[in-house]
């Protein structure tokens, strides 16, 4: 983007250029040593590469991904074998008015075809495609989980990546019900729970009208809500059978233990602490844990996650009951309505619900 601005500012074959240049196609054929090709791609506002979601990108980053999409533009692949005649082609046509990009044997330019764990998303996408794709994202849901420690390093960039993956599915119109995963084991239950806690918290998100960093940030943490039942023990969450006085104080205490470690995980949302220990905190706020608030209520993105939670809670199967018909979650969703959640945002997710049931 240093070379691409001096172009704009001088020309092609100005000298400092050249400089820039040189030292872009060093940096990139280091990259190209590791890898076949460098996959960038603009997902609404943000910048991925090879799959994976920048954080930080500065200003160089905010101005890559308005030339980009100034240029009609969504994806530039740069494959190994990448010449600098062609680097420096790129940085012209970069810096010029015109839409699209020339060809060029190493550097392809053009909308995004995107391919999730292999699977092309398109018009007629079917359900098997969609099983599949949902059942990669729980994979990789557990993967994340199970690599959390106090003493490890929480995987932020592979939370990111399924955010995203999502996100680009919703864009593709596909009926929000055929992206939830059923539980197919109660030792599955913590993974799934989280996958389809995190779809349905989107979905509202995005039709209420939030974008960009807010809906990924809501995303991540709705995936780490339920974290803190890491730290509980697998006897009481997976017990076949209603848990007795003490099991239910230790599991009431998830809230406090997933806000206490996410609250310590750097370059993490701020959101996730706060949903974390909020979720089951209730509208009215007399769930648990006790919290002080002075009179403050939910963090709106906690209400949302409320209700999603509680949503999948009452849909899936679990070691004490059975799992509920829509009709049967949504008229005790009702019923809890009066302080349980934001009557407003319950009403919104039931439209949505109904809307998606006829498609």
């Amino acid at each position: 983007m240093s070379a691409v601005s001096n172009c704009s500012l001088y020309s092609k074959e100005h000298a400092s250029v050249d400089d820039l240049t040189n030292e872009a196609f060093s940096q990139l054929v280091e990259l190209l040593n590791e890898s076949e090709s460098l996959e960038i791609m603009v997902v609404e506002s943000d910048l991925v590469v090879n799959k994976t979601p920048l954080r930080e990108i500065g200003l160089q980053g905010t101005n890559f991904i308005k030339r980009l999409k100034r240029k009609g533009l969504s994806r530039i692949d740069i494959l190994k074998g990448v010449t600098q005649p062609e680097l420096k082609r790129l940085v012209a046509e970069m810096a010029g008015n015109d839409e699209g990009l020339g060809t060029s044997p190493h550097i392809k330019g053009g909308v995004i075809d995107v391919r999730i764990g292999g699977l092309k998303l398109d018009a007629d996408f079917d359900m098997e495609g969609l099983a599949a794709f949902s059942a990669g994202q729980v994979d990789m849901v557990r993967d994340v989980y199970d690599g959390i420690s106090p003493f490890k390093k929480l995987n932020i960039a592979g939370l990111e990546e399924i955010v995203v993956n999502f996100i680009v599915t919703f864009r593709k119109e596909v009926n929000i019900l055929k992206l939830i995963s059923p539980v197919k084991s109660y030792s599955e239950y913590t993974y799934t729970h989280a996958t389809n806690v995190a779809v349905l918290t989107m979905f509202q998100a995005e039709t209420l009208g939030i974008k960009d960093i807010l809906l990924r940030d809501i995303g991540i943490a709705a995936l780490l809500h339920d974290v803190g039942k890491l730290f509980i023990s697998k006897d009481i969450l997976e017990k076949k059978g209603a848990l007795d006085q003490r099991e239910w104080q230790e599991i009431r205490l998830h809230p406090l233990y997933g806000a206490r470690y996410l609250a310590k995980v750097e370059g993490l949302t701020r959101l996730a602490p706060v949903v974390a220990i909020e979720h089951h905190l209730r509208y009215d706020g007399k769930g648990y844990p006790k919290l002080r608030l002075d009179g403050k209520k939910q963090h709106i993105c906690s209400q949302i996650v409320a209700i999603s939670d509680y949503f999948d809670a009452l849909r899936s199967r679990r070691p004490y009951r059975r799992a509920l018909e829509m009709k049967e979650i949504i008229s005790i969703m009702r019923q809890e309505a009066a302080g349980g959640f934001n009557i407003a945002l319950l009403a919104h997710f039931v439209k949505t619900m109904h809307s998606a049931l006829s498609q």
